[in-house]
């Protein structure tokens, strides 16, 4: 069930810069490029069935996932 309690904040880190192009899709997240050549996204995730599609995501692109980290619960 997807309510406000089982939201999270996420931050992934891929191997490269992606351009604005494939940062489409990731809508809703924040993207930013590191100095070590990494795009680091921040965002909230509903719950693991939405994670597992960002990840899915990810692998489709063809991307290189370096991170995911769970951070502190929204309040």
């Amino acid at each position: 069930m997807k309510t406000q309690d089982t939201a999270m904040k996420y931050e992934i880190r891929v191997q490269g810069y992606l351009g604005e192009n494939a940062a489409i899709w990731f809508d809703g997240f924040d993207v930013e490029h590191d100095p070590a050549g990494e795009t680091i996204l921040h965002g909230t995730i509903m719950d693991q069935a939405a994670l597992h599609g960002i990840l899915t995501r990810i692998r489709d692109l063809g991307l290189t996932l370096t991170l995911v980290r769970q951070m502190e619960k929204e309040q």
